[in-house]
C-alpha cells in the first residue's frame, strides 16, 4: 500500500510547499496532492493557495512522485477550464499528474462558505451526483477531442485545441455517499474516501462490488498539524485499500516528511 501526503494550503506559503514536496520526492512517499480552496476563512486562516499554482510548483523542482490535486470542485470549475490547467501540469510533469474530482461541499456544512461567496447555489445529493457525472464525461470528451458534449451546466460546442495530446491522467473521484463511490466506479479510476464512522461499512460494500480493472481504493486521514507521521493503520491493510493519504501542514510538519525513509 502506497503512503501518500495532502498539503494543507490553508495560511501556506509558497516556498514551504515546495519544500515539504522536495522532501516527500526522496521519501517513501507516492504521491503529494493540493486540496482544491481559495478561501482560509473557514479554518480561521488568512488566506488559501491556488492547487494548480502549488502543482505547477512541485513539478518544477520534483522528479519522482505522483501530482494531484484531492479534489477539484467540479461546482467552481468547469471541466474545460479545469482540462486545461491539469493539462499544462501534465506538460510539466508527464506521466506524474493525478485528477482528483469532487461534487462540492454539502449545503449549510463548513466548507459551503466558499460557493456562498461565489453566489453559488449548492443543490442536494442528486444533483451534485449529476453535475459530477456530467463534469466526468465532460472531462473523457475533451481528452478524446469530441468537440460537443450536449450536457445542460458541464457541456461545450464547438470545442477544440484544449490538450496536447497527452493521455488523460488518472481520474479519481472523492466521495462520503455511496451514490458518490458509485459514480466512481462507473466512470473513475479509483475513489478517495475519507475516514469517518461509516467508512469500514463502505469499504466492505467495495470489496464485495466488482470493481474494474485497475480501480484504485484510496482513504484519506485528517491529522493535526504536528503529530506523529505514523505507520499505515492495521485496519486498512486487509480492508482492499491500495492508497493511505494523510494530511501534513507544510510548514510544521516538514521535519517530519524529512524523517520519513527514504524511497
Amino acid at each position: 500500500m502506497d503512503t501518500d501526503l495532502v498539503l494543507n494550503p490553508f495560511g501556506a506559503e509558497m516556498s514551504d510547499i515546495v519544500a515539504i514536496a522536495q522532501a516527500a520526492d526522496v521519501a517513501d512517499v507516492g504521491a503529494v496532492w493540493i486540496t482544491d480552496h481559495f478561501s482560509g476563512e473557514m479554518v480561521g486562516a488568512s488566506w488559501s493557495r491556488d492547487p494548480f499554482v502549488c502543482m505547477s510548483a512541485i513539478g518544477a523542482v520534483t522528479e519522482r512522485i505522483d501530482i494531484g490535486v484531492l479534489v477539484a470542485n467540479i461546482t467552481n470549475r468547469h471541466p474545460v477550464q479545469l482540462a486545461s490547467a491539469i493539462n499544462s501540469i501534465q506538460s510539466l510533469a508527464p506521466g506524474r499528474v493525478r485528477l482528483g474530482v469532487g461534487s462540492g461541499a454539502s449545503p449549510g456544512s463548513r466548507f459551503a462558505s466558499e460557493h456562498e461567496m461565489l453566489g453559488k447555489q449548492l443543490g442536494d445529493v442528486s444533483q451534485r451526483v449529476r453535475l459530477l457525472t456530467e463534469s466526468i464525461q465532460a472531462l473523457n470528451d475533451i481528452w478524446a477531442q469530441v468537440p460537443v458534449n450536449p450536457a445542460d451546466e458541464m457541456g461545450f460546442s464547438g470545442l477544440s485545441a484544449v490538450v496536447d495530446g497527452a493521455v488523460m491522467p488518472r481520474l479519481i473521484v472523492g466521495a462520503s455517499a455511496w451514490s458518490t463511490i458509485e459514480v466512481a466506479i462507473q466512470l473513475a479510476d479509483g475513489v478517495n474516501i475519507r475516514r469517518t464512522s461509516r467508512l469500514h461499512e463502505q469499504l466492505e460494500r467495495l470489496q464485495a462490488a466488482e470493481l474494474p480493472a485497475g480501480f484504485e481504493v484510496s482513504v484519506l486521514d485528517m491529522r493535526e498539524p504536528g503529530a506523529a507521521l505514523g505507520s499505515i493503520p492495521d485496519d486498512l491493510l486487509d480492508a482492499g485499500v491500495d492508497r493511505y493519504i494523510v494530511t501534513v501542514s507544510p510548514a510544521a510538519d516538514l521535519d517530519a516528511v524529512r524523517a520519513l525513509p527514504r524511497h
